[in-house]
């Protein structure tokens, strides 16, 4: 075999053996396992599912995940004037979170045991058969603020039976409510949403 069979032998073996890892390194890629996506991924897809508002004028931030549409003001006041937000569940109405605020006439130092039971006595005025099934101390803002996260189950005025979680806290200034509420049969569905919301809210 002459000198220039030999280099064209050379490039035909060279191409194949090209064209061998390429089919092999191809088949590799195409059954390669599908990854598991890390935690930090995960984290990051799950951060997509909520909206962060921080409302200065109010002194209020929160989250609140976005299968929830915010009630339109007007709306919002005809329901109750002290409400400063509102969302419904996309899919229910009946599963609903809401912030209510009022101005303190008066300053001075508010315990927790008298958050506590100011608002179980408030649920109480529209719910006589409520009943307190949980209560915890929270730090709800800044410098240490304290507030008391509650649980309450009670009927409405349907005889549906009702759960509501309820965060609430004080400055100087203002009194914070944050609450959502939903019928008892469909609490799986919303209180990963609802302890997103309550377990976010800061006020200052």
């Amino acid at each position: 075999m002459n000198k220039k069979g030999i280099i064209i032998l050379t490039a035909v073996v060279f191409t194949v053996i090209l064209l061998g890892a390429g089919g092999f390194y191809f088949l590799k890629i195409k059954n390669k396992p599908t990854e598991v996506a890390s935690p930090a991924t995960l984290a990051e897809e799950a951060r997509k599912n909520y909206f962060e508002i921080s409302d200065e004028l109010a002194g209020v931030s929160f989250k609140i995940g976005k299968k929830f549409d915010r009630m339109p003001p007007q709306q919002l006041q005809m329901k109750n004037p002290n409400f400063i937000y509102g969302f419904l569940a996309k899919d229910d109405a009946s599963a609903n979170c809401f912030i209510s605020q009022t101005k303190r006439e008066q300053g001075g130092q508010v315990t927790v045991g008298q958050l506590r039971d100011g608002v179980l006595e408030q649920i109480k005025k529209t719910n006589p058969d409520a009943n307190l099934d949980e209560a915890k101390i929270i730090d709800i803002g800044e410098n240490n603020n304290k507030g008391v996260k509650l649980k309450m189950s009670y009927a409405e005025a349907d005889k549906v039976p009702t759960i509501q979680w309820e965060a609430a806290g004080i400055t100087e200034k203002t009194a914070t409510f944050s609450f959502c509420a939903c019928p008892k049969a469909v609490v799986d569905l919303y209180q990963e949403d609802f302890e997103l919301f309550l377990n976010s809210v800061r006020i200052k």
